[in-house]
């Protein structure tokens, strides 16, 4: 897949931090994890299925590449996530009934700036009556990704209206719907409406981004390969730490850094491990083996070697209800499992505003942060 410097992936990043595409040149890129390369691998099973007309069962054996990676899709991704790819699959075409979708174009490639700016689209729409486009972006992450407004979308719009490929589709344009496709949260699918104004506006916000050379740290370092060296970062993680809690404005503000902060140490983290394995030596830190966890050599010849009744050394315990699932599932059985499930929680803990979890009443807590603060 072809990456521009100015892409949708970044377009937050280069709206809130100006100069961050400067500050990043001659450093190296960190590379995917398996989280990204799981998520490119639905986003073809997705392609695939939608362009030629199969279900994801079929594209088992799709070989998928991208720079310095190559992987098969084996018939133990499609196990593990089949679901979610008919759940992703089953949402595009309502979402595509819904909106009268006639015509359609699957990952084309839109450049705003040729080289330098723009992105592939996952979905590109057009209604039948041609006054509606659609411009849709799947996520299979947890977090639940918003589409109103969003910087990804706005900037493959006036792409895609700028390219000679796609230029065509906004000819009869009245209606934009920005559409978020993401199985693992609930509802699966969110949808922003507006118009080609907003999409003006958002161009003119765009052209000023690319111009400026302006470092403003925030929640759009993330993913930034100069976040581990950046000052203007750090200077902010200082000034975050030097808040209190000793007031609530001072926990207000500290709250708003968490994220960051966070993001922040792992990014620091993930780059003093790559140049450290690269050889790189770095003052007071050094690469050591994960804690170690004890395994049997053998099972069966330590089964055979220590003399104890088998009821002493063995014990049986029912599957999980996800492992049961799969269970059920590869051998067909027609059962609800539902009746003998429920879901318990260990407890609560906090979160940000986007996570898509329900949020618990406060009053409801009490007693057990009284246990906690003992």
């Amino acid at each position: 897949m072809k990456h521009l410097p100015y892409g949708g992936s970044a377009e937050h990043r280069t709206i809130g931090c100006n100069g961050w595409l400067k500050k990043s040149e001659n450093l190296p890129r960190r590379p995917p994890g398996n989280a990204a390369i799981e998520g490119s691998m639905h986003h073809e099973v997705q392609e695939r299925c939608q362009r030629d007309g199969v279900e994801p069962e079929q594209c088992v054996g799709f070989v998928y590449k991208e720079p310095g990676y190559e992987d098969t899709m084996t018939r133990e991704f499609a196990e593990d996530d089949l679901d979610l790819s008919h759940i992703a699959l089953n949402a595009t075409n309502v979402l595509l009934d819904q909106l009268d979708i006639d015509e359609m174009e699957l990952e084309p490639f839109v450049e705003y700036v040729p080289g330098s700016q723009g992105g592939s689209i996952d979905l590109l729409g057009l209604s039948v009556s041609r006054e509606c486009l659609l411009i849709a972006d799947y996520k299979f992450g947890t977090v639940k990704v918003s589409p109103v407004e969003s910087p990804n979308l706005g900037l493959y719009g006036i792409s895609a209206r700028k390219d000679p490929k796609t230029a065509d589709m906004f000819k009869k344009v009245k209606k934009v719907v920005f559409a978020i496709i993401q199985p693992r949260v609930k509802g699966v699918v969110t949808t922003w409406e507006t118009d080609l104004e907003w999409l003006n506006a958002f161009e003119k916000k765009h052209q000023a981004a690319v111009k400026g050379t302006a470092i403003t740290p925030g929640s759009w370092c993330k993913y930034c390969p100069a976040e581990p060296f950046c000052p203007e970062k750090r200077l902010n993680i200082v000034a975050a730490n030097l808040l209190g809690a000793r007031e609530q404005d001072e926990l207000n503000a500290a709250a708003e850094m968490v994220v960051e902060v966070e993001n922040w140490c792992k990014s620091i983290k993930e780059e003093l491990f790559l140049q450290m394995v690269r050889g790189v030596p770095v003052p007071g830190w050094k690469i050591v083996e994960k804690r170690c966890t004890r395994k049997w050599v053998d099972e069966d010849s330590a089964a055979k070697g220590i003399k104890l009744p088998k009821k002493d050394m063995f014990k049986t315990t029912m599957l999980t209800p996800a492992a049961m699932e799969k269970v059920v599932k590869k051998k067909k059985v027609k059962i609800d499992l539902d009746e003998f499930i429920i879901s318990v929680s260990p407890g609560t803990t906090i979160a940000t505003e986007d996570d898509s979890r329900e949020a618990i009443i406060a009053s409801d807590i009490q007693g057990e942060l009284k246990e906690m603060m003992k």
